[in-house]
């Protein structure tokens, strides 16, 4: 009986010193997996979509690609579109309540329309396209009440609708030319 009792708290001494070795290679590993999953938390959540549906972003002129600009570009309900028509017509109106929703519209980086107010009524824009891919970008500037609404008809081609977005935001879309 005595060889049992010795032996039981050498097994414990055993199973503590096997719990302290894993305890030292575990925990450091497990605050390391912790502060990696702390500082994916702390990065900032994409609110745009990336699927472009096998859009050609590449611009034939020769001067670049846009596939930089594509991949963060946020939707906000709107969607791309293809024309052959090297000038188009931008219509936009408020397809909410006319509450004073105020936006800049630029193509290409040129501004077509600067701090616009949003009517119920359609506003036709003349645009001119360059071969390729043309980006849409309409800045939120003012907010009437419930977020800027908006649709956008490119030349009665497609009627696009977005979601209503904040002041501040981007709403992005590409107009190709083929």
């Amino acid at each position: 009986m005595t060889q049992r009792t010795q032996q039981k708290p050498s097994q414990k001494l055993s199973k503590s010193s096997s719990s302290l070795d894993f305890s030292k290679l575990v925990l450091p590993v497990l605050a390391v997996l912790a502060l990696l999953g702390a500082a994916n938390l702390l990065r900032p959540k994409p609110t745009y979509q990336t699927n472009l549906k096998d859009l050609e972003l590449r611009n034939p002129s020769g001067i670049g690609s846009q596939q930089a600009a594509v991949s963060v570009a946020p939707r906000y309900g709107l969607r791309d579109l293809e024309v052959r028509d090297s000038q188009v017509y931008l219509i936009v109106w408020d397809n909410g309540a006319e509450d004073g929703d105020f936006v800049t519209v630029k193509v290409n980086g040129k501004v077509y329309a600067n701090n616009f107010m949003l009517r119920n009524s359609a506003n036709s824009i003349p645009v001119a396209l360059n071969p390729g891919a043309n980006l849409v970008e309409i800045n939120g500037i003012r907010d009437g009440g419930g977020g800027i609404t908006l649709a956008a008809d490119v030349s009665n081609q497609g009627n696009m609708t977005n979601t209503p977005f904040p002041v501040g935001a981007t709403a992005m879309f590409y107009i190709v030319r083929r």
